[in-house]
């Protein structure tokens, strides 16, 4: 498809292609600056004080479009990126539901085929591997993988099919392990979710080794945390600061949050304190009351994404009227000079979202490219959020989601 017409696509369906975030970023140097920093002191192997970012804005403010746009100031950078919106096929109070999300969207710089095979077999054809891996912090289990995996002998799919979150049984890895080295593998059976973050180490580990300089994982829709129950929200916000402090040496994270989420859930439902202490009086949790700390912390302190200035949201229009010509081949019946009056006109306020202000100037080019330019009566209607409240019969007795959140409508 022509990639003017894909951005087209993407702008009028709200799908953010990555064509429509390397073209239509306006306004969001700063953040890009911040992670690309991140980037290169990780790259250098400095240490930072924090493995991530939070990014927070309202609804149609462009979370979801600067992520795009951070996977490709990655991928410019030779990252490995990972992007997945939290919901309930990936939960953020489960890290082993999520992992193998974050692995089966690993994308390579230039490549459009995700997951972890053409990473694990570029590291696995660097010398000195399992010498050089002594060093990491891995447990029996995922030491045992990278054993076997470096041996690319008896195995190799279901080695890589585990190391993707589809985790096979300790007796499947056991018999590949005595096929692959003629002699028994000693383990102790384990929880799966106790063996995620060495799994996540060994993936920081072998990109580096296949020559990236690092993986980003992007997280979106954090706010649906605030669905949960009270021990759901607790271990989200833990899993959130056990990334932020650090996976390996050089796997970074950036969480996207919407505005109203610190006063909607934070502060309305005494998280700032509640969660690490709901948390603190659980023995086998205790631990990790630092860790929800540090995220509620962290959430609380994000500064919100600067509204777009009249400056700005004329460059996104007069960028839309250049590229909707070139998608489709047509001239507009008025000057690209007075394209944002006519807009401006039409969306009845200068608080508009950005996003109200993209639908109906794509709207009004669809109309004059179909029907001329007498054919716009158009009007922006409100654009309204996601309703946090938490909602009681959602959860069964152990905290747990019963179901995903009910958006209300975004465009009129």
């Amino acid at each position: 498809m022509n990639p003017a017409r894909v951005i087209i696509e993407g702008l009028r369906s709200g799908v953010p292609y990555r064509q429509t975030a390397e073209s239509m970023t306006i306004g969001r140097e700063d953040n890009l600056k911040a992670l690309l920093s991140l980037m290169e002191a990780v790259a250098a192997g400095r240490r930072p004080k924090l493995f991530g970012q939070i990014i927070r804005a309202q609804y149609g403010e462009g979370k979801t479009h600067l992520m795009h746009a951070l996977a490709s100031l990655a991928w410019e950078h030779n990252w490995v990126v990972s992007m997945v919106s939290i919901s309930k096929e990936s939960p953020l109070d489960r890290l082993d539901y999520l992992y193998p999300k974050l692995t089966m969207n690993a994308l390579r710089p230039g490549s459009n085929q995700p997951g972890l095979e053409p990473i694990v077999l570029e590291a696995l054809a660097e010398p000195h591997l399992l010498a050089e891996s002594r060093g990491i912090d891995l447990s029996e289990r995922t030491r045992a993988i990278l054993d076997n995996l470096v041996r690319q002998n008896v195995g190799m799919d279901e080695l890589l099919d585990d190391l993707h979150g589809r985790f096979m049984p300790l007796a499947a890895l056991k018999k590949i392990h005595r096929e692959n080295f003629s002699r028994p593998l000693k383990i102790a059976s384990t929880r799966t979710r106790d063996e995620i973050m060495p799994y996540l180490a060994l993936i920081d580990w072998l990109v580096g080794r296949a020559g990236y300089q690092g993986w980003l994982i992007l997280l979106d829709e954090v706010e649906l945390i605030g669905k949960f129950g009270r021990g759901g929200r607790a271990r989200s916000y833990a899993n959130i600061g056990r990334l932020m402090r650090g996976v390996g040496e050089r796997t970074l994270s950036v969480w996207a949050v919407a505005g109203n989420f610190q006063n909607d859930v934070i502060m309305a439902r005494q998280d700032l304190d509640g969660a690490p202490e709901w948390l603190s009086l659980r023995p086998k949790e205790a631990p990790d009351a630092d860790l929800a700390r540090l995220a509620v912390d962290e959430l609380s302190a994000a500064r919100p994404l600067s509204r777009p200035t009249a400056s700005q949201i004329r460059e996104v229009m007069e960028r839309i009227y250049d590229i909707h010509q070139d998608a489709y081949g047509w001239v507009a019946p008025v000057p690209r000079d007075h394209f944002y009056d006519v807009v401006r006109e039409r969306v009845g306020t200068m608080d508009a979202r950005l996003r109200t202000w993209v639908r109906l100037a794509i709207s009004i080019m669809d109309l004059w490219f179909q029907y001329g330019r007498e054919a716009i009566e158009l009007r922006a209607g409100e654009l309204l959020e996601v309703d946090l409240s938490e909602d009681q019969e959602r959860f069964d007795q152990n905290d747990e989601p019963q179901d995903l959140i009910e958006r209300r409508r975004l465009f009129e």
